[in-house]
């Protein structure tokens, strides 16, 4: 005999996606200078204490430790002269297969940075995964354009 289950009821994951911008009133060169090496997320992400670059089999990865200890291990997938993109490899946000871009467009007086990603929820539901990721990005968003402000 045999039996085949079609549906039965289970759904495939959904890929999810975070869309984030803000707005800068600062020259582009600038606002990368201060926020766009892979590593400087330490210094604008108010949940990011220390970030470490390591290599490994020809491939750059930060290490981003948390304010509670935790740490979350990214690979550098790319760049172009104002935006990079990374993959989370492990850690403790409730997301697998997370791909990102993180990049800054703009002129000599105004940058829009736009912060990007698609991922699937894992240990969480959709909705709490996207709002996760949201608070994340509009934390160190936030604290970009406050740095800009002042």
């Amino acid at each position: 005999m045999i039996l085949i289950l079609s549906g039965c009821g289970a759904e495939a994951p959904t890929s999810l996606g975070v869309n984030k911008s803000m707005q800068i009133n600062a020259g582009i060169d600038d606002v990368w200078n201060y926020a766009g090496d892979f590593c400087a997320i330490s210094v604008w992400h108010p949940a990011v204490e220390t970030c470490e670059i390591t290599e490994e089999d020809g491939a750059t990865y930060r290490i981003l430790t948390l304010g509670d200890g935790a740490q979350i291990k990214e690979r550098h997938d790319g760049e172009t002269a104002t935006g990079y993109s990374y993959t989370i490899i492990e850690g403790p946000l409730p997301v697998k297969d997370y791909s990102s871009t993180f990049e800054a467009v703009g002129d000599a007086e105004s940058t829009t940075i736009n912060w990007s990603s698609t991922f699937m929820a894992e240990g969480a539901t959709d909705d709490e995964a996207v709002g996760v990721i949201t608070g994340v990005y509009d934390g160190g968003l936030s604290t970009i354009a406050e740095n800009f402000s002042q």
